[in-house]
C-alpha cells in the first residue's frame, strides 16, 4: 500500500510540474495553432504510443515468464544477451533498410517482428525462446530509429517550422512516460489474472491495432534509396573513429554502453 500512495503522490506532482511549465510556456501553443499541424502530430502520436505502449507491455514479465517455464538463470542470461546482441547487430543497418526500402514499411515490419516475439512466448522450449528474443531484438533496433526518422522527414516535406517538431518531440517524450506507467499497471493486472503470458499477448494486439492505424494514416517517405544496407554501419564505424578524440563523445559512448547493461545485471542476479 506504501508504494501505491508513493506512485498517487509522484503522479500529482508530476501533473503539477507539466501545468506549471506549460503555463510558463504558453507560447508553445501558438506552434501547433495551425489544424493541419496539429492532426499530424496527433497522427504520429497515437502510433508512437501504440509501439512504445507495445515494448513496456513485455518488459515487466519477461523474466518472470522465463522462470516459470523452468529456464535456469544461466539460460535466463543468455536469453537476454541474446536479444541485446541480436538489437546491436541489426541496429547498425536497419537505418539503411528504411532508407532504401521505406520507412513506413520499416514501422510495419517493427510490429510484424515484434509480434512473432510475443507468439514465441508461449513455448517452453529454450530455441523458440531465442528465436523470439532475435526478433525481439531487431525489433526494438526499428522502435528506436524508423518512427523517428519518419517523423523528421515528413514534417520537413510538409513545411511546417522546427518549433512544432521541438514541440512534438516533447509530447512524445510525455506520451512514453505516461504509457510506460498505464503499461506497467496493464501488464501487471493481465499476469494476475491470466498467467504471465497474457501480457505478451495484449502486446500483441496493441502491435496488431498499430499495424492497422500506420497502414491507414502513414505516406511513405525514404532515403537514399542507392544506399547499401551496409552503409549505417559503416557511417557509425567511422564515427567511431573521428569521435575518439572528443572526450565528451567518448564519455557519452561509455555511459550509454555501461548504464543499461548494469540495470539488467543486477535485475537478473
Amino acid at each position: 500500500m506504501f508504494f501505491i500512495n508513493v506512485f498517487y503522490v509522484l503522479c500529482a506532482i508530476c501533473f503539477a510540474l507539466y501545468y506549471f511549465v506549460r503555463k510558463q510556456n504558453g507560447n508553445v501553443a501558438s506552434t501547433t495553432k495551425d489544424s493541419s499541424i496539429s492532426n499530424f502530430q496527433k497522427t504520429y502520436l497515437v502510433v508512437y504510443a501504440l509501439a512504445i505502449g507495445a515494448d513496456w507491455l513485455q518488459g515487466p514479465h519477461v523474466y518472470a515468464l522465463y522462470e516459470s517455464y523452468g529456464m535456469t538463470t544461466h539460460q535466463i542470461k543468455i536469453l537476454f544477451v541474446a536479444g541485446f546482441g541480436s538489437s546491436m547487430v541489426f541496429g547498425t543497418v536497419v537505418g539503411s533498410f528504411a532508407d532504401k526500402y521505406g520507412r513506413r514499411n520499416n514501422c510495419i515490419i517493427y510490429g510484424v517482428l515484434y509480434g512473432m516475439a510475443c507468439v514465441t512466448k508461449h513455448f517452453g522450449n529454450f530455441w523458440v525462446l531465442m528465436l523470439g528474443r532475435l526478433l525481439g531484438g531487431v525489433a526494438t533496433s526499428i522502435l528506436y530509429s524508423a518512427f523517428e526518422s519518419w517523423v523528421v522527414y515528413e514534417h520537413s516535406a510538409r513545411g511546417y517550422d522546427s518549433d512544432s517538431l521541438n514541440t512534438l518531440f516533447s509530447q512524445a517524450t510525455l506520451t512514453n512516460s505516461l504509457v510506460a506507467v498505464g503499461a506497467g499497471l496493464a501488464a501487471q493486472l493481465a499476469a494476475d489474472c491470466f498467467g504471465f503470458v497474457a501480457p505478451f499477448d495484449t502486446s500483441l494486439l496493441v502491435l496488431i491495432i498499430m499495424v492497422i492505424v500506420i497502414g491507414c494514416t502513414w505516406t511513405e517517405n525514404h532515403g537514399d534509396c542507392s544506399a547499401p544496407l551496409t552503409q549505417t554501419f559503416t557511417s557509425a564505424i567511422n564515427a567511431i573513429k573521428t569521435g575518439k578524440h572528443d572526450k565528451l563523445f567518448m564519455k557519452w559512448c561509455a555511459i550509454s554502453i555501461i548504464l543499461k547493461p548494469i540495470s539488467y545485471i543486477l535485475f537478473i542476479t
